[in-house]
């Protein structure tokens, strides 16, 4: 059994070419900006490095913090300037028509459906069928889409959107109010039990007084209402309503730029565009998204000028390479999903709270990032991250790297050591499975080494493969013990709110954890829409998290999003404050150059 105190000679001992050490060199030493800023830091605290999601959860797209107030006097939508958007004037219009866009995921595309846009790799396609009322961009802005405008109610009570007219779905049916109300309605039923039925606990009623008006009646405020319910995607309603929920997964009939050509889950989904898109068509023909789980294969089809981005970074190490091609725009900026193992709290072992922590005391987190991921993250503290100002709190429970007080903390919870090395208490053996995604070259790694360190103090984690989706089907029956992904507790499209994960009745409570104070406060938050009477909620939530380590968290990526020159229309990389993959919203105002 390794003595976590030799696991830096065994991380250091990984097969490693000269690049690399001379790579993981400059991240520690430091001449880019993003981990320049990230080793400064470092400087001001080394327990606690400050950093920035999503999406990207695996994982959830989501960007950074703006206002949740919605008044008519501080309208906060914001449409970007009409050079915000780089052109290549050498380019006529009429030439930036055709082509292929093609890019990548890591795992199967379960589904086409808004409901099930959780996963990266659903979500690229889903956001280019469908439209919403607002969007958020890359800059946190919301902005309309779907509604041209909007009023908010001062008491919070009411919100009246106005549609955009002429605007038409994949068959030719016209998009109206009353497909607003079918959404609305389909997610705030109870019984339809929707994975997005959370953002709609709020309201009341909703009604369209006429084709073009939809008007949403709350029962109460929801400070998170416009960047959650608002920007949900739009399906058909006559569409979905004849095919029902499970068969539009698979079939679905949008407003977006593009509409299904062609679906293989497990192999590509080929999108081609939407000739009567409400904005113009797009410029590409086709938007195709190939699935290819191993980084290095996705790596050298971008070098081979096969693929054009990645929906899912590859390796550290290639990250580092496309940054320094010249064929590539890189786009690195921190996110706000946690990279963690969920741990199913009902299980026999994982639901002893001093079980969960001493893993945490158990797993040198700072060695992971710096061996594993070169540097390129931030470690957690909960469930928020640093970046999320002035949410995050900084002042909860601290667990440093210390196996002495992991085996201590075990031993008062009556767990003692057995002869092979795994800890037991009364006969029943310290052991659970973690089931990784098949295929996962960034994070079997991780997996692998958490499993060293949890072993050298008694604890046996085995690891398994299957696809996400097995995974987080067993994870929502209680079947799956542990995993290993990047998902948010709160942060997606900056919004603090954390219902969707940590709240007990959930339907993504991957974790199977149910603490009242924390339901309590997470309804509470959503009630208070001033900033500064939400933001001790969430400090609250935050030590309750760090102190019961319901799931095992370890940190927040640096996330890296490369595009062939190729593609041109995409905004400079200085411009990103949101995570790369907010980009994928706006591939409709993407074209192609050299397109021989």
């Amino acid at each position: 059994m390794a003595d976590p105190r030799d696991l830096e000679k065994i991380l250091t001992s990984m097969p490693m070419s000269r690049r690399t050490l001379m790579k993981r060199a400059a991240i520690l030493g430091a001449s880019a900006p993003v981990i320049g800023s990230l080793l400064a830091a470092c400087e001001t605290d080394d327990d606690d490095d400050d950093v920035v999601d999503d999406v990207a959860d695996d994982d959830e797209p989501a960007v950074d913090p703006d206002d949740d107030e919605v008044d008519d006097d501080d309208e906060p939508v914001d449409e970007p300037d009409d050079d915000e958007e780089p052109v290549d004037d050498d380019v006529d219009d009429e030439d930036r028509y055709g082509g292929e866009i093609v890019i990548l995921g890591h795992h199967e595309v379960e589904s086409l459906s808004p409901d099930d846009r959780g996963p990266t790799v659903h979500w690229a396609m889903i956001t280019n069928i469908h439209d919403s009322l607002v969007t958020i961009n890359w800059r946190y802005e919301i902005e309309h889409e779907l509604a041209h405008d909007y009023e908010a109610a001062e008491d919070g009570l009411q919100y009246t959107f106005h549609l955009e007219e002429g605007v038409l779905f994949h068959d030719g049916e016209e998009f109206t109010a009353e497909d607003c109300v079918y959404n609305f309605e389909f997610h705030m039923d109870p019984d339809n039990a929707t994975v997005l039925g959370g953002d709609y606990t709020a309201i009341e009623s909703v009604e369209a007084p006429d084709d073009y008006t939809f008007v949403v009646n709350m029962a109460e405020p929801d400070a998170s209402f416009m960047r959650r319910a608002a920007k949900n995607e739009i399906v058909a309603a006559h569409h979905h309503e004849e095919i029902g929920e499970d068969n539009y997964k698979s079939d679905p009939i949008g407003t977006g730029p593009f509409m299904v050509e062609e679906y293989r889950p497990a192999e590509f989904t080929r999108l081609a565009a939407f000739e009567d898109h409400w904005r113009g068509r797009p410029y590409a023909d086709y938007l195709t998204e190939e699935i290819i789980p191993e980084g290095s294969v996705r790596t050298l089809q971008m070098q081979t000028g096969e693929a054009h981005s990645m929906v899912w970074p590859p390796v550290i190490d290639d990250d580092m390479e496309l940054e320094a091609d010249p064929d590539f725009d890189s786009y690195i900026v921190p996110t706000l999903s946690m990279n963690h193992f969920p741990l199913n709290n009902q299980h026999d072992v994982l639901s002893d709270v001093a079980v969960r922590r001493a893993m945490v005391y158990a797993t040198d987190r700072d060695q992971v990032i710096d061996d594993v991921f070169l540097g390129a993250a931030t470690k957690a503290t909960a469930n928020l991250a640093p970046t999320l100002e002035p949410f995050y709190n900084p002042d909860v429970t601290e667990y440093p790297y210390d196996p002495d007080e992991a085996e201590a903390v075990l031993e008062e919870a009556g767990w003692e050591m057995g002869d092979n090395g795994v800890r037991e208490r009364d006969g029943e053996p310290c052991h659970f499975i973690c089931t990784v995604i098949t295929g996962d070259e960034a994070r079997l790694p991780e997996a692998e080494v958490v499993q060293q360190y949890l072993a050298a103090v008694g604890i046996d984690m085995e690891i398994q493969e299957a696809p996400l989706a097995t995974i987080q089907e067993g994870q929502r029956d209680g079947t799956i013990d542990a995993s290993l992904y990047n998902w948010t507790y709160g942060g997606t499209d900056g919004e603090p709110d954390g219902t969707a994960t940590l709240h007990s009745e959930a339907r993504n409570n991957w974790n199977n954890w149910d603490n009242e104070r924390v339901d309590e406060l997470l309804e509470l938050g959503l009630r208070e829409v001033e900033e500064e009477d939400r933001v001790p909620i969430y400090h609250e939530i935050q030590e309750i998290v760090a102190d019961q380590a319901p799931m095992l968290f370890m940190m927040y990526w640096d996330w890296y999003q490369h595009w062939s020159v190729d593609v041109q229309g995409r905004p400079d990389p200085d411009d990103l404050l949101a995570t790369g993959s907010s980009l994928l919203n706006y591939i409709r105002d993407f074209y192609l150059v050299n397109q021989d």
